[in-house]
């Protein structure tokens, strides 16, 4: 069984390219950025770089950050960045920075004592006044959606299986892809993954510990938030003391 992210890493962003809207996405953080005079942005769990490159592009200096060396190959790949090997838990930086992002789900892989530590981690490397944007999968999305499901994806060379067990706090995930050889046979991979359901009550008490203020929560980046959200989208700022 492989770690997060390792194997998967190489065929990430094609097994998810019709999943998230990273555009309109981008869209909403660099509003909430421009709006605060934002130049420097931290992207946590930054993944295969698809956030990274989306908001450099919008003439943001961006640092990547997560702990999949794997995924910052794929990252490296697409643009020129400070790319950061590093636990987003550990979150330590040369200098605090403008604005942190954590998009598409990271906040999920958190345990529910590991939230708190992780803000503070955040607070302590960001300026005051400093924007803080995140989302996380809510508990319907992982319950109902994800839940005790089985998914499959399958392409000319890779066939990925994504089976499901949702125990009312997290859901745990087994991935297995098969990759085809030169030679036409194929070879298995597994990795396992464990996404925790996280409340918006749980997270705003979080946050405020973490020395935040909560700005807005929001359906999927800036929508109307409804009781059957999938996407809870938190604005935050750092509090000045």
């Amino acid at each position: 069984m492989s770690d997060c992210y390792t194997v998967i890493a190489k065929y990430y962003d094609k097994f998810t390219h019709n999943d998230c809207d990273y555009v309109r996405w981008s869209q909403y953080l660099s509003e909430a950025a421009c709006s605060r005079g934002v130049k420097e942005i931290v992207d946590l769990a930054c993944g295969t770089g698809k956030m990274t490159q989306l908001l450099a592009q919008r003439g943001f200096v961006v640092t990547g950050v997560d702990e999949s060396a794997e995924m910052l190959d794929e990252a490296r790949s697409k643009l020129k960045a400070m790319f950061v090997l590093q636990d987003m838990k550990k979150l330590a930086l040369t200098h605090q920075t403008d604005m942190a992002v954590c998009v598409n789900d990271g906040v999920n892989y958190l345990s529910p004592r590991q939230i708190q530590p992780f803000f503070e981690r955040v607070s302590a490397n960001l300026k005051c006044g400093a924007p803080f944007v995140f989302d996380v999968s809510s508990e319907r999305k992982l319950s109902d959606v994800i839940g005790n499901n089985v998914f499959y994806w399958d392409g000319d060379e890779e066939t990925l299986l994504w089976s499901n067990r949702f125990d009312g706090k997290r859901a745990q995930m087994e991935l297995t892809l098969f990759v085809r050889q030169s030679d036409g046979a194929y070879r298995r991979y597994d990795e396992r993954h464990v996404q925790y359901v996280h409340t918006e009550d749980e997270l705003r008490s979080a946050l405020n510990g973490a020395g935040f203020d909560v700005l807005q929560v929001s359906n999927d980046y800036g929508k109307i938030l409804k009781k059957d959200s999938l996407r809870l989208t938190f604005l935050a700022v750092k509090r000045y003391k």
